[in-house]
């Protein structure tokens, strides 16, 4: 019944199959997301279906035919059918030798190579059998007739499918999934049909199962590649996303040592400035930073004799017993809430009330800092080999603060009561702190002083003054 169908509408089925085989070959021709060998090999594939099977009809229409288009036709339409059979079969090896390139498998590569060999043994003798008639010959009513040869001509494609079969099983876990049936069908289901044909003359088995088998591995070919795309932008997505990942480490990890240089830099800043002048000079690194205080308390310390103590010194140790000292004091200064201004030699100058704010108990503040001050002195000479006395001279009033300079910049104070501290510690005495009339007058009620005394005051004349 099938066979009968067959016969009856096989030509029908040719002209469908060869529509379609030419429609994927154009297809093939313009596709990009093939590599470059695959789809010559694919394309080439698909032609030769086209070509196989629009011979195959018109052998088959001009079977018979005694006319002089006929005799032409028919034998070219048979040579071309056989030559198309072979054709395929070399684009399917070139498709299977791509699949397989990198198998290390050294009988593989052999037996593709056997194949090729194969190929063109085959297509001599049918080149041969054309003037021969090794392989079929036509009767005086144009008719095509096998030949005793004819069974040369069929075991050369068997051998090919043979090896190419051999090729698909040694190499079965390494192709891709969806391929795996389909090539293993693309050899197998001509074989058959071959056999088939053998008994059944007059079905162009062979040739339609080969021409639809060529359609299949396009479309699961063509389906491998897209999942192949897909996979590869899954794994650029994933790429993507740990390079966005280690992207972000990087930043959090750039920014940490961004936030601890920032630290250190503040750090250093606020060693150097006020934090309010510290905050704003970042800020605002171009501006003039300046400000007027209209009641500052400022002190001034100097070592008695320290020149000549320091020429009994090297200056490793005159730096050492300095910085250990004036270390003590900035200690204490910020633990009471005192602005080091600077050191100059021996000399140390501080400064509170640096605040817009009249009342605010700087003055104070520099008492109690000048007496833990004598007491640092007395504790750093119960230990140092070298003994230190100081004098001590504070002043409170209007004064004008801000930095100078632009690269080494320093904090400092400027006016007449900066002057007078010095002026204060210049004429104290020893171990002693001595203040000038404004700073007693807002301490007074909080300390007990002696009574007050005229000091000459260079640039300023008599001046009322008091000890501690």
């Amino acid at each position: 019944m099938i066979l009968e169908f067959l016969r009856a509408h096989q030509l029908n089925i040719m002209l469908v199959m060869e529509g379609i085989c030419g429609v994927l070959t154009l297809l093939v021709a313009v596709t990009k997301n093939i590599p470059k060998k695959r789809r010559i090999a694919i394309f080439l594939l698909n032609l030769s279906a086209t070509l196989l099977l629009v011979f195959d009809r018109f052998a088959y229409i001009y079977r018979g035919d005694v006319s002089a288009l006929g005799w032409w036709m028919v034998r070219i339409s048979n040579f071309s059918v056989f030559f198309q059979s072979l054709a395929i079969l070399f684009a399917f090896n070139m498709y299977l030798a791509e699949l397989v390139k990198k198998s290390n498998g050294r009988g593989i590569q052999i037996a593709l190579k056997l194949v090729y060999l194969f190929l063109i043994s085959a297509v001599a003798l049918l080149i041969l059998s054309q003037f021969t008639g090794f392989y079929y010959t036509f009767d005086e009513m144009n008719r095509y007739q096998r030949s005793k040869g004819m069974i040369i001509c069929y075991v050369f494609p068997l051998f090919i499918l043979i090896a190419q079969i051999g090729v698909i099983l040694r190499s079965f876990k390494t192709l891709p999934k969806k391929l795996r049936v389909t090539l293993l069908l693309f050899t197998v289901l001509p074989l058959v049909a071959t056999i088939f044909q053998l008994f059944f003359y007059g079905l162009s088995l062979t040739n339609m199962t080969s021409a639809g088998m060529s359609i299949v591995l396009y479309v699961f070919a063509i389906q491998e590649m897209n999942e192949a795309l897909e996979r590869a932008h899954q794994f650029e997505l994933e790429i993507l996303e740990q390079y966005k990942t280690e992207l972000e480490q990087t930043v959090q990890e750039r920014t940490a040592e961004l936030r601890v240089a920032n630290e250190k830099t503040e750090s250093l800043l606020l060693n150097i400035l006020p934090e309010k002048i510290a905050r704003e000079l970042t800020a605002h690194p171009d501006r003039t930073i300046a400000k007027s205080y209209p009641n500052a308390t400022v002190l001034f310390t100097d070592i008695v004799d320290f020149t000549k103590i320091s020429g009994t010194l090297s200056a490793e140790e005159v730096v050492t017993l300095l910085n250990k000292m004036f270390s003590m004091f900035d200690e204490r200064a910020g633990r009471e809430g005192i602005e080091k201004i600077k050191t100059i030699g021996d000399a140390y100058m501080a400064a509170s009330g640096l605040t817009e704010n009249s009342e605010n108990g700087g003055a104070e503040k520099m008492i109690r800092f000048a007496m833990g001050i004598l007491e640092d002195v007395r504790s750093f000479n119960e230990i140092s080999p070298v003994k230190f006395q100081i004098r001590l001279g504070i002043n409170s009033g209007p004064l004008v603060a801000g930095v100078i300079g632009k690269t080494k910049f320093i904090y400092d104070i400027w006016g007449d009561t900066v002057n007078v501290a010095s002026r204060m510690e210049s004429t104290g005495e020893p171990m002693k702190i001595h203040v000038s009339e404004s700073t007693h007058a807002q301490t007074a009620r909080h300390f007990a002083y002696g009574e007050g005394i005229e000091v000459e005051v260079k640039g300023k004349g008599k001046m009322r003054t008091y000890y501690l």
